[in-house]
């Protein structure tokens, strides 16, 4: 369980900023970072191909996806610091992170928070919970004691 919890973090939180380097725009902040420790001129020669695609890749995918996918790797990384115990305690860790994050798209849709609301970012971020909890749920006897 351990080892599937782990790789379902790294992976999703992989998967996720491989969308952001490939794909979304060099005026992200993370460009600056990967030029200051010597990785942008590898990352734009990877970029000169992968930006060939980019029009036929679906908005939410470049834009929702990935958020959706740091937020399950969370899930996943704090279920396993846990061992995979939902109770009082890890309630906070586990759901914090995610409640920050719907609330922050509730926080724009009511214009309190600076940034643009979006349906999709919201299912995302919804869905990037509710997965590893199904995994979670699924893979265990004794459930949300």
């Amino acid at each position: 369980m351990k080892k599937q919890l782990f790789f379902g973090s790294v992976v999703t939180v992989t998967f996720g900023s491989l969308i952001y380097v490939l794909f979304r725009s060099e005026s992200l902040k993370m460009f600056n970072w990967l030029d200051a420790i010597a990785c942008f001129e590898v990352t734009q020669s990877i970029r000169s191909n992968t930006l060939k695609v980019v029009e036929v890749i679906p908005d939410w995918v470049l834009y929702s996806l990935p958020d959706g996918l740091w937020l399950s790797s969370y899930v996943c990384l704090v279920l396993l610091i846990w061992k995979n115990k939902i109770n009082k305690e890890s309630a906070i860790w586990i759901f914090g992170m995610p409640v920050m994050a719907i609330m922050s798209e509730v926080g724009q849709f009511f214009r309190i928070i600076p940034g643009t609301f979006d349906w999709m970012d919201m299912i995302m971020y919804v869905l990037g919970t509710a997965f590893p909890l199904e995994f979670y749920r699924r893979t265990r006897t004794n459930n949300f004691k």
